[in-house]
Formats: structure tokens, C-alpha cells, sequence
């Protein structure tokens, strides 16, 4: 019995001490970790692995490793202080500016903001890169929180750019009256003035389209000038047409001499637009007055196709038409899609009329009697007008035509939901803003 005693006591002893070494041993391992919270004061760190216990200097603060927990309405987010560090002109990457949103309790960050959002801008701060905005999160929400975070404004602007936010800078001239002059002509909301003058600018646009169509029609042409007869000011179309010209003329020069940078002026293709529509009248009216003979003042009709650029004026009053901007901004934005949509067709046409035009090479009374005449049979049939004047007449112009009418509905349908998608985009954004 005292022998079994002390076997069993030295059994015990032995077991005490091999979980006292494995206490130890477990003290040791956890000496070597380096801290999972580096504080303000930590200086220095263990080296993994050493037997030595061997230290190096390292500040915490400098080298980024200190974690930081982000609550944001319950949600953590935790990451390394050198991860915020790489934005330093955004909240969280600001040392001062985040510092009145951190909770010395909880030794957290908090945010009592949208959670699918920061999801968002929490993959930004790790990876960079572009800003994606969640499926389920609406777009005016996501401009609010990307704003409070104080992303970076070259990000935000690409983002904007991106959902179709378009953003308008106006530039004023310095000189009080030419301002005042600048914003009547150029922004019919500032005053009641400036919203009659952009009345009286979309009236005069339309009476000039108004009469270039009414003095094509037989029984109404301008009498102007008649060959033979001396000149006929008292003409009432050519009244109009020189109430309205005198008008344009009035606006382009208004809005030449108020603008606040010239070179700006002649970049944009609008103004190249107005003053071309009135060229055209100038030059025929002096031609009447210099000679007083109506033949020669036929003479300013070889100009007189720039008259059709005044049609192209209606896209100018787009500021007055939510619609129309709209739809400019929607084919401006679907640029890419139409492109390869051209490309397509292009590519289509060509192999189209040339097939058609070796099919159709033998065949009695064909209508395509070279390739160029099968462009316009490819794109009439393509684009399922099919006029009818173009017509294969053998079997295998049959077949091929019945290929091209599919191949052209399939490239129809490329653009679609591209437009579509940017039409969405842009006309939400619009009716936001109402």
C-alpha cells in the first residue's frame, strides 16, 4: 500500500511539473507576438522566433501598424492605421478631422451613418481605384456619404461624372454691366428680364424656321428680288427674315461683347452656329444693294445652304427643355455604344452589297449594278425600311437579303440597352433636381 502511495505521488509531481513547464512554455510563445494594439508609447517590438529575445526600434505611429476599429451604426470595420494613412486629405485619413468621432470608452471610431455605403468606401481606403456604388444603395445617398467622408475630389468628380451628374462652372465677367448683360443673355433664371429675353430668343427661332420652310412652298416665295425687277423691301417674308436676323445679330453681338473670356466664346460650337446662320442673309442683302440688280443677287445664294445651320439653333434653347437636355446628354453619354454599333454596321454593309452584287452579276434586269449600289440596298434592308427600289432578283440574292434583314435587326439592337440605361440615368437625375 505505501508503495502504491507513492507511485501515485510521484505520478502527480511528475504531471504538476510537465503542466507547470507547459505554462511556462505557453508564457514564452506569447512574449514573442507582437501586440495586436500598439499604444502611443510603443517603442519597440519582440522579433518573432528569436531565442534571444532580441529587440529593434519601432514606433507604431510611423510605420502604420496600430489597428483601428471603425463603428459605423453597429457595423465594425477594422484595418491598419497606414491603410487610412494613404488618403490623408479624407476623413478618416485626417488625424484632426477624425479625431472628434473617436469614443475613448470603447477605444472605437463611430459613425453614425449608412452601412451598405461604407462598405463601399471601405474597400476604396484598402484597395483605391474607382468608387462603385452599391446596386442597393440609391445614388443620391451615396453622393451624401462619399461627401461627409471628404473623399477626394478628383474621385468625387469621376463619380458624378460617371451617374450623369453634369455640373455647370459659371464664369462671370468682372465689369458690373457687362455681368449684368452676361447673365440676361446666358441664364434666364436669374431675373424677369433674362427670362423674357430667352422667350423672345425661342419665338424668333421658330418664326425663322417657320419661314425657311413656308418660302419653299410654291405661291409663296420670297419676292424680294425677281429677275428683271429692281428690288421689293416691302416683301413681308423678307421683313421677318430681317426682324429676325437684326435679333440674332443683336444676341451674338451682345453675348461676343459680355463674355468674360473671348477665346472661350469661338470654342464653343453653338456661336459658330449663330454667326453662321446670319452670314448667309448679310451677304445676299449686300450684294442686292451694292449692284440694285436682282440677278446679281442671286448671287449670295451659294451660300444660301448655311441657312439650314439656323435649324440647329432649336439645340441651343436645350437650357429652356429639361427633355432636350436630357436627350442630348443620353447621345453624348452613349457615344462608345454607337460607335461600335457603327462599326458593326459598316462591317455588315460592305460584306452584304459585295455578296449581292456577285450573286446578282448574271442576272437578267439586276438593279445592282456595282458594289456602291449595294451599299444603299444593304442599309435600306438592314434597317427594315426597305423601300422596295432595290431588289434582288435571283435565288441566292433572295437568301442572302433574308440574311442581311436579320443580321441588320441584331445590329440595331447593340445601341439599345446602352441608350436606354444612360437614359435612365440622366432623366432621374433630372427629375430629382425639380
Amino acid at each position: 500500500m505505501a508503495n502504491w502511495s507513492a507511485v501515485v505521488g510521484s505520478t502527480r509531481r511528475a504531471s504538476s511539473k510537465r503542466e507547470t513547464n507547459r505554462i511556462k512554455s505557453f508564457a514564452n510563445e506569447s512574449t514573442e507576438l507582437i501586440p495586436l494594439h500598439c499604444s502611443d508609447s510603443c517603442t519597440s517590438h519582440v522579433v518573432p522566433g528569436s531565442s534571444n529575445q532580441s529587440t529593434s526600434d519601432h514606433d507604431c505611429r510611423l510605420a502604420g501598424c496600430e489597428r483601428v476599429v471603425i463603428n459605423v451604426s453597429g457595423q465594425y470595420f477594422e484595418t491598419r492605421m497606414a491603410v487610412l494613412n494613404r488618403h490623408p486629405d479624407t476623413l478618416l485619413g485626417n488625424p484632426q478631422k477624425r479625431r472628434k468621432y473617436y469614443d475613448n470608452t470603447r477605444g472605437e471610431y463611430f459613425f453614425d451613418r449608412h452601412r451598405p455605403t461604407f462598405e463601399a468606401i471601405f474597400n476604396y481606403y484598402q484597395y483605391g481605384g474607382k468608387l462603385r456604388r452599391p446596386p442597393t444603395v440609391p445614388d443620391d445617398i451615396f453622393l451624401d456619404e462619399i461627401e461627409f467622408y471628404q473623399i477626394e475630389k478628383e474621385i468625387l468628380d469621376e463619380y458624378k461624372s460617371e451617374e450623369g451628374y453634369i455640373e455647370e462652372e459659371i464664369i462671370l465677367p468682372d465689369h458690373p454691366c457687362l455681368k449684368k448683360v452676361w447673365l440676361v443673355f446666358e441664364y434666364p433664371e436669374t431675373s424677369r428680364l433674362a427670362f423674357f429675353v430667352a422667350i423672345l430668343s425661342v419665338l424668333a427661332t421658330f418664326v425663322s424656321i417657320v419661314v425657311f420652310c413656308v418660302e419653299t412652298i410654291p405661291g409663296f416665295e420670297s419676292t424680294l428680288c425677281v429677275p428683271g425687277y429692281l428690288p421689293d423691301f416691302s416683301d413681308t417674308i423678307f421683313i421677318i427674315e430681317s426682324l429676325c436676323n437684326s435679333w440674332f445679330t443683336v444676341e451674338v453681338v451682345a453675348r461676343f461683347i459680355a463674355c468674360p473670356n473671348k477665346l472661350s466664346f469661338f470654342k464653343d460650337f453653338k456661336n459658330w452656329v449663330d454667326i453662321a446662320a446670319v452670314v448667309p442673309y448679310y451677304v445676299g442683302l449686300f450684294n442686292i444693294l451694292a449692284t440694285m440688280n436682282c440677278d446679281n443677287g442671286k448671287a449670295g445664294a451659294s451660300l444660301a445652304f448655311l441657312r439650314v445651320i439656323r435649324l440647329v439653333r432649336i439645340f441651343k434653347l436645350t437650357k429652356h427643355s429639361s427633355g432636350l437636355q436630357v436627350l442630348l446628354l443620353t447621345f453624348q453619354a452613349s457615344m462608345g455604344g454607337l460607335g461600335l454599333f457603327l462599326v458593326a454596321l459598316s462591317v455588315c454593309i460592305v460584306l452584304f452589297s459585295s455578296t449581292i452584287y456577285y450573286l446578282e452579276l448574271g442576272q437578267p434586269g439586276s438593279q445592282i449594278e456595282s458594289i456602291p449600289d449595294g451599299f444603299w440596298w444593304a442599309v435600306i434592308t438592314m434597317c427594315t425600311v426597305g423601300y422596295g427600289d432595290v431588289t434582288p432578283h435571283g435565288y441566292w440574292g433572295k437568301i442572302v437579303g433574308s440574311l442581311c434583314a436579320l443580321a441588320g435587326v441584331l445590329t440595331l439592337a447593340i445601341p439599345i440597352p446602352i441608350i436606354t440605361e444612360n437614359f435612365n440615368k440622366f432623366y432621374t437625375h433630372k427629375t430629382r433636381s425639380k
